[in-house]
C-alpha cells in the first residue's frame, strides 16, 4: 500500500473535524465553533452562483461527448447512495441492450472498486476531466456513459441529470459548505431531470412528506420513490446468513450509524460500532484496531468497505451487507426517461 502524504493525512483530519462539527447538536461548543465558517460557506455560496450563471448565460460551457451522457448526482457530501444508483442505472441499461461505461470523479478508490465487482463487464474510467473519460469509453465502443457524483461536474454536457435527495440528509438544515454538507442550495433541483427521494432507515410517510416538499421546490421535475434495502449478507462472495451472537460493525461511509442500524434490521447484533471518515483508506495498524477491538466477535461491513478491508483482513472474518435500490413510486416517469436516453 502507498504510504499516505503528509497532505493527504491533513486532508483527512480536516474532513473528519468538520464533518464533526456538522454533526453536533445544537448549542453545543463544537457547532458553536462551527459557526465561525459561516463567512466561508457565504463566499462558497457567492462562487457558486457565480459559476451557476456562468453557465445559464453562457459565458461558460459545457461539452458534448458525442454519446448519451447520464448523471447521478446530489446536493450534499455523500451519504445519498449515488454509487448504488448509479448500479441500478448500469444493469437497467444493459437490460435495453446499450452499453453503458461508468464515469468516476477519481476521490477514492472504493466507489470504482465496487462497479468492477458489481458489474464486471463494463469499463470504469477514472479521472477528474470526464470529458477526456467519455472520449475514451465512446472510443471503447461505449453507448452511453453514466456519471457517479456528476451534478456539480457541468463541463461536461449530461442527456440526463439525475438527482437524489435523501430522507435522512434533508432533515438537516441546508448549510454550505464548509459550514454545513451541502454543496448547492435546494434550488439547484430545478436543473434536474428527474429527482429521486431515497431513503435508507426512513419510513414511507416521511418519504411521501419530502417527495411532496421536492415538488413544492422543483414543481416541473418529476419525482421519483426509491429505497435502499437489504439484499442480504455474503462472505467471501458468497451468500450468508445474518452473523450469529454479538457483532462489530465498521463503516469508513458518510452515514456509520446508518450502517449500523441496517445492519441490525438485517439480524445482526451490533454491539460496537468502528466508525472511520468516508473514503477511508485502511492501513494495516487500522485492521489490526478492528481485530483487536472485535476479538473472536463477527465484524460487519459495507461493500463499499468490504473492498479495503479484503486484502487486510482474513476473507472468513468480514461479513458483508449486501444492499440493492428499490424504487417505491414514480417507476413509469424514470423508465420513460431512460428509454428516452437508450433510443438517442
Amino acid at each position: 500500500r502507498t504510504p499516505m502524504s503528509a497532505a493527504d493525512l491533513v486532508h483527512r483530519r480536516m474532513a473528519t473535524g468538520i464533518t464533526r462539527l456538522w454533526a453536533a447538536p445544537p448549542g453545543s461548543r463544537a457547532r458553536l465553533l462551527g459557526l465561525a465558517l459561516t463567512p466561508a460557506a457565504a463566499a462558497f455560496r457567492a462562487a457558486v452562483y457565480v459559476r451557476g450563471h456562468g453557465y445559464r448565460h453562457g459565458w461558460l460551457r459545457s461539452r458534448r461527448a458525442g454519446l448519451p451522457v447520464v448523471s447521478v448526482g446530489n446536493l450534499t457530501v455523500g451519504g445519498e447512495g449515488k454509487t448504488p444508483f448509479a448500479a441500478f442505472l448500469v444493469h437497467a441499461f444493459l437490460e435495453r441492450g446499450v452499453r453503458p461505461a461508468v464515469l468516476h470523479g477519481g476521490y477514492g478508490d472504493d466507489e470504482p472498486a465496487l462497479h468492477r465487482t458489481w458489474h464486471p463487464d463494463v469499463p470504469v474510467y477514472v479521472g477528474r476531466d470526464r470529458s477526456a473519460s467519455a472520449a475514451r469509453a465512446a472510443a471503447a465502443g461505449a453507448q452511453l456513459v453514466i456519471l457517479d457524483d456528476g451534478f456539480q461536474h457541468r463541463r461536461l454536457a449530461r442527456d440526463l441529470d439525475i438527482v437524489l435527495v435523501s430522507v435522512e440528509r434533508w432533515r438537516q438544515r441546508p448549510r454550505l459548505l464548509p459550514a454545513g454538507p451541502w454543496r448547492e442550495s435546494p434550488r439547484a433541483l430545478a436543473r434536474a431531470d428527474v429527482i429521486v427521494v431515497i431513503r435508507r432507515g426512513a419510513g414511507q410517510e416521511e418519504a411521501v412528506a419530502l417527495a411532496v416538499r421536492m415538488a413544492e421546490v422543483a414543481p416541473r421535475v418529476p419525482i421519483v420513490r426509491a429505497a435502499l434495502t437489504v439484499a442480504g449478507w455474503s462472505v467471501a462472495g458468497e451468500p450468508a446468513e445474518a452473523p450469529e451472537g454479538p457483532a462489530v460493525a465498521v463503516a469508513g461511509i458518510a452515514l456509520p450509524e446508518q450502517f449500523a442500524a441496517s445492519a441490525r434490521a438485517a439480524g445482526a447484533d451490533v454491539e460496537r460500532l468502528i466508525a472511520f471518515p468516508d473514503h477511508h483508506a485502511y492501513s494495516r495498524a487500522d485492521a489490526e484496531h478492528i481485530e483487536r477491538v472485535a476479538g473472536g466477535r463477527p465484524i460487519v461491513t459495507t461493500e463499499k468497505d468490504a473492498v479495503k478491508l479484503a486484502s487486510l483482513v482474513a476473507a472468513g472474518r468480514l461479513r458483508v451487507l449486501r444492499q440493492t435500490v428499490t424504487i417505491d413510486a414514480g417507476a413509469p416517469s424514470l423508465d420513460a426517461a431512460l428509454d428516452a436516453v437508450a433510443r438517442a
